[in-house]
Parts: structure tokens; C-alpha cells; sequence
């Protein structure tokens, strides 16, 4: 089996996840305060796009039409100082989003943030992949970790990782449903 079927599978299995996640807490939201089970479908629904366009190489399928239109427009060969500007400003995004999110995610949401987190990750990734910049495909697509394309070693490590996080369950310091109210520092404002 080809790498591209198995990071496709890889999206599927997170697709999965996500909808067992959902299910999961949906169960709990009765016991457990804060917990928001569309974020899970959200999840799902956004994991399933990225499975679809894994399957039909779309990413690909993306580049070459810009190639193509750079090609038409007479652009082609100047073109890299704005993929280089587009690829830092992909990375940079990803940087202030995480930054943002790990700063002001309220606490009764916090749950979700390693797995927010990881899709913005991989979206970023996948982002950087179809701008297509010479230097960057150079290193994902023509260089090698033990036989396997730097690219997919990456891909496969986000997907793993992923995975880990969505079956994470953290543990409960919300409210329980009948329990005592938690203790707040003085203070603080509730």
C-alpha cells in the first residue's frame, strides 16, 4: 500500500475518532460542566474535507492550476519571492492563532485546546504543501528519513498525534452535577 492511501486512511481514523469523542461526551454532558460535544462533529466534518482531499490529491490538483495560471499570466519565473511571502505568512497565522489560543481559551473550553491545536497543525501543513515553494518541496518531497519522504514522515507524526489527542480524556475539574461547588482562589471572579 502506497503512503498517500495510508495517510487518507490516517484522516479516516480521525474522522472516527472525533465521532466516538462526540458520542463520548455527549454521554457526559449531563454529569460533566463544560463540555461541548459539537466541537468534536466541527472536528469530524473539517477532518472529512482534509480525507477527501487527501484521497483526490487536491493539494496537488491546487498547485498545478496555480502553476499554470503563473505560467499564463507570465509570472512563472518571479514567482517565488510571493509563494515565499505566502508560506511565512502560513506559518506565521499558525503562530499567532496557537499563541492566541493557548492564551485566551477560557478554562471550561481548555479540553478542547490540544486537539484544536492539532488541526490547526495539520490545515497549516497542508497549507504550506500546496503553495508549493521550490525550497520547501525540496525538503518534503526529495529528501528521505530512513526511505520514507520527509513530507510523509511529517504527515504521519501530525496524524498519530492527533489521534493521541483524541482519545485523551482529560480529567474533570468542571462542576459534577449533585457535587460540591470547587474551591475558587481568593479573589477571583466567577
Amino acid at each position: 500500500m502506497n503512503s498517500h492511501w495510508l495517510r487518507v486512511i490516517g484522516y479516516v481514523v480521525l474522522v472516527v475518532l472525533s465521532l466516538v469523542a462526540r458520542r463520548r461526551e455527549r454521554t457526559r454532558a449531563s454529569e460533566v460542566d463544560g463540555v461541548w460535544p459539537p466541537f468534536w462533529l466541527l472536528t469530524a466534518g473539517f477532518l472529512g474535507v482534509m480525507a477527501l482531499g487527501r484521497a483526490g490529491d487536491i493539494g496537488s490538483l491546487i498547485s498545478d492550476l496555480g502553476r499554470g495560471r503563473a505560467l499564463d499570466s507570465g509570472f512563472y519565473e518571479t514567482r517565488r519571492p510571493m509563494q515565499a511571502a505566502v508560506v511565512t505568512a502560513v506559518g506565521g497565522g499558525w503562530l499567532i492563532t496557537v499563541t492566541v489560543a493557548c492564551w485566551r481559551t477560557p478554562e471550561r473550553r481548555r479540553r478542547y485546546l490540544p486537539m484544536g491545536l492539532m488541526v490547526i497543525t495539520l490545515a497549516a501543513y497542508a497549507a504550506i504543501r500546496v503553495v508549493s515553494l521550490h525550497q520547501v518541496d525540496t525538503l518534503l518531497h526529495r529528501r528521505e528519513i530512513a526511505g520514507v519522504w520527509v513530507g510523509t514522515v511529517i504527515e504521519m507524526t501530525l496524524l498519530v498525534f492527533t489521534a493521541l489527542v483524541t482519545l485523551w480524556v482529560p480529567a474533570d475539574r468542571a462542576v459534577v452535577a449533585g457535587g460540591p461547588e470547587p474551591q475558587r482562589p481568593l479573589g477571583a471572579r466567577s
